[in-house]
């Protein structure tokens, strides 16, 4: 299983072809609301003995050094990019 997550990207981005305007106050209250949920996926993997990767972490690692934008555009929509780090450490996770 994999934790949700959020990147944080700067700026305002529109979604729906321009339809929808996603600023910095829209990303704050989407991690205050994605934070417990994190910690559920947590919870969940642990009463299960389920594989996790923390996604969440990982993207927060990588978008260091890149950019969050690198990996998601949007701080959600994977980017190419974004798809083959998550596929790579979910491999490195369970095989």
């Amino acid at each position: 299983m994999a934790s949700p997550f959020l990147l944080p990207i700067h700026g305002v981005v529109e979604a729906g072809a321009g339809v929808v305007r996603i600023g910095e106050e829209e990303r704050k209250e989407w991690r205050t609301d994605l934070d417990p949920k994190i910690q559920v996926v947590r919870e969940l993997a642990g009463k299960y003995g389920a594989p996790l990767l923390a996604a969440d972490g990982m993207f927060t690692e990588l978008a260091a050094t890149t950019g969050p934008e690198y990996w998601a555009a949007d701080g959600v929509h994977l980017t190419p990019a974004g798809h083959a780090a998550l596929a790579a450490a979910w491999l490195r996770l369970v095989v």
